[in-house]
């Protein structure tokens, strides 16, 4: 019988976001409504966009809308059953805000899992850090990834790349990872929780966002799934 992991981050108030502009999630109950007899039970989820809690990204979010294919342009037959490697690379405390720990080929290539890797996968690098989702150093105390750790990854021509940190670029020291990034037409999952939970290895990842037009993101429901 199939193992389910759901990976989502949860979307909740208190949660990590980014920073202003930015607005931040707020869920709250629907007023009464006047025309309908009797109570109404309903949520409204102030302060939402593209790209709260987990989101699958396309390159358009670096080149604009007008200039790349959308979120909406990706069927969603090509975001079911995605052949996935995870790199589970341990469980890494949070690092102080200023002190955050960059992720290498050599943490990538210690995995057996590995040589594993397929063109075309999806790849997902677990470091432990979902489980700091509703910390106040979530952003500022977790990984990011090194120029050589994601040319590694872009050599290997992933379909999907995604991991449980949310900031992948160090502002401390910056490691010019975007340019190449999303020239490789490679789609963005994360920030994601629960990788720790499973083993490394090769399985099967169903990434579905919204059906929401003119954005080159959106809030995503994702699980894997051990045969």
């Amino acid at each position: 019988m199939a193992k389910i992991t759901d990976i989502t981050g949860l979307i909740d108030k208190g949660m990590w976001n980014y920073e202003p502009p930015f607005p931040t999630i707020d869920i709250r109950p629907l007023p009464p409504v006047p025309w309908v007899d009797g109570p109404v039970y309903c949520e409204i989820f102030d302060g939402m966009h593209s790209q709260t809690g987990t989101y699958l990204e396309t390159p358009a979010h670096s080149y604009g809308n007008d200039n790349c294919y959308l979120l909406i342009d990706v069927p969603a037959e090509k975001l079911v059953d995605v052949p996935c490697v995870v790199l589970n690379l341990g469980e890494w405390e949070i690092s102080e805000p200023g002190k955050r720990r960059g992720i290498t080929v050599e943490d990538l290539e210690q995995c057996p899992a590995a040589k594993e890797i397929r063109e075309g996968d999806a790849i997902l690098i677990g470091t432990g850090h979902g489980k700091y989702w509703f910390h106040k150093d979530y952003l500022e105390g977790g990984p990011y990834f090194t120029k050589g750790a994601m040319d590694w990854i872009i050599a290997k021509k992933p379909f999907i790349l995604g991991s449980d940190s949310a900031r992948w670029e160090s502002f401390q020291e910056p490691q010019d990872i975007f340019a190449e990034f999303y020239a490789a037409n490679i789609l963005m999952l994360g920030p994601l929780v629960n990788l720790e939970r499973v083993k490394s290895g090769r399985m099967r990842l169903t990434a579905l966002p919204l059906k929401v037009p003119k954005t080159s993101c959106a809030p995503t429901r994702a699980v894997l799934i051990e045969d």
